[in-house]
């Protein structure tokens, strides 16, 4: 808009986003600082849950049950993260851990090599490393699931 002067008022140079407001139930969260937020207190959460298993179960155990816990919690969490261009309110389907295909291949392939790192020492395998690893290919081959199937829906959209 022109003013008195002469000059003009600049463009924006972006629209400032405005997400939907979180949702507790059923969990919701489609902001990025309120999605970090939300990982560092599972974290936070996780570590005092395992720290106080291990006061009261066998190191084996408390391997197990973490370890467990680690991989529904992420899943969960990946399943209440809502990308921008989608729906709040309907559960996404069953396969579906990530808003675009990117972050799938990103995480399934970080979680895959996490899982073949001990074969790097195959001295030092214990029963405890055998179980992180086949917990993170479950979750770095969900996540490739997750990509695979979002792209085939970006080049085919009547699958």
């Amino acid at each position: 808009m022109p003013k008195p002067e002469g000059l003009t008022e600049p463009e924006p140079i972006r629209e400032k986003k405005v997400y939907p407001p979180l949702r507790w139930w059923p969990l919701r969260v489609m902001n990025p600082w309120q999605k970090f937020g939300v990982l560092v207190v599972q974290n936070l959460g996780l570590r005092l849950i395992i720290l106080a298993l291990g006061l009261v179960l066998p190191s084996a155990a408390t391997s197990v049950v973490g370890e467990t816990l680690v991989v529904i919690t992420i899943i969960a969490t990946a399943r209440s993260f809502r990308g921008a261009d989608e729906p709040v309110l309907p559960p996404r389907p069953w396969w579906r851990l990530s808003a675009r295909p990117l972050i799938g291949w990103w995480l399934g392939a970080g979680y895959l090599l996490g899982a073949l790192s001990p074969l790097l020492h195959p001295e030092r395998i214990e029963v405890n490393s055998v179980l992180v690893s086949v917990e993170l290919a479950f979750l770095g081959l969900a996540f490739l699931n997750s990509s695979i199937r979002l792209t085939a829906l970006r080049r085919h959209p009547q699958i």
